[in-house]
């Protein structure tokens, strides 16, 4: 598993650092494509964002996004031309779509995917398919902003379930090659007290 933890004392600063993680994405590769399915979180987070490139700049015009939170106007805030902004199909093939977008630069491969989970695990949306081999855990790296008491208790189911048992869709992440799982406080609490204590930041 090449999960790691990051814990904050409330949903506005782990949004920020979400939001951060992005930014920083975007300027390094400036060719990324890039997938958000934010759901419950997407007010705070799309908020951090534009703020983050307000503050840091960054060249978002080769960037291609797909959105499932129908969210156009922040990614034409920070950058992202209309014609490498796509509405993503919640019941559709991601990684199908992504090919589409291909370049030499890109190689059609989602670079990052930026989610969440809900209270009964499934990710994103309950309609989008994340199984590893053609939907959303096709990216090469995923960042997952889980905030909140009600998330409590699906924190602890993933950190307790086998990756093995798929049932359980978070648990699908235990399989991927690089999560980072941000937390607030809130949130944290579904996880055991030395493990909340130990991935606890320094920056919170």
């Amino acid at each position: 598993m090449a999960m790691n933890f990051k814990i904050f004392d409330s949903k506005g600063i782990a949004a920020k650092f979400a939001a951060d993680l992005v930014r920083k994405q975007m300027n390094n590769n400036p060719t990324s494509i890039i997938a958000f399915a934010m759901n419950d979180e997407q007010d705070f987070f799309y908020r951090a964002l534009q703020e983050d490139v307000a503050k840091n700049p960054v060249d978002a015009s080769q960037i291609h996004i797909f959105d499932y939170d129908n969210n156009e106007s922040s990614f034409k805030q920070i950058g992202v031309v209309k014609e490498q902004f796509h509405k993503a199909d919640k019941n559709g093939n991601l990684k199908d779509d992504v090919k589409k977008v291909k370049t030499k630069e890109n190689k059609g491969k989602l670079t990052m995917l930026v989610s969440t989970f809900n209270p009964d695990g499934s990710i994103g949306y309950r309609e989008i398919d994340a199984d590893d081999d053609k939907g959303l855990l096709t990216a090469r790296e995923v960042i997952v902003l889980v905030t909140g008491p009600e998330k409590a208790k699906a924190v602890n189911r993933l950190y307790e379930t086998s990756e093995t048992q798929t049932n359980f869709e978070a648990a699908n992440l235990k399989a991927h090659r690089m999560v980072t799982v941000i937390l607030d406080h809130d949130a944290a609490q579904g996880l055991p007290a030395d493990i909340r204590e130990y991935y606890r930041s320094l920056f919170s």
